[in-house]
């Protein structure tokens, strides 16, 4: 999951050092995995340990911005079929919001 300066700085401020949960690969600060799952997963309960403060791309998921194509939904979600239209158009502004402050050129 890709992370805009203002994800770091609020999951920062939880107390989590910046090396623990980012990785910097293809241009972007990431969220790091482990064993395939994100660092923030706890693998027992299956929840979220920073759910309230998770990165904008978790809380916009499964809209996503593909390139030559915009904003869609993700065919690999399991949920994808839960996801409503005003959802769809709620979390596609955000999206544009979050592509803004990682300044990606948005290519339709």
């Amino acid at each position: 999951m890709i992370l805009s300066p203002s994800d770091i700085k609020r999951i920062e401020s939880l107390g989590y050092k910046r090396e623990y949960f980012v990785i910097y690969k293809d241009d972007f600060y990431r969220l790091k995995n482990i064993n395939n799952h994100c660092v923030f997963l706890d693998v027992k309960s299956g929840k979220c340990m920073i759910y309230k403060h998770r990165p904008l791309g978790c809380r916009i998921y499964p809209v996503i911005y593909v390139e030559g194509i915009g904003i869609t939904l993700d065919s690999e979600c399991p949920a994808i079929d839960t996801i409503t239209h005003r959802e769809f158009i709620a979390k596609g502004k955000l999206l544009m919001k979050l592509l803004k402050e990682l300044k990606v050129e948005i290519k339709y």
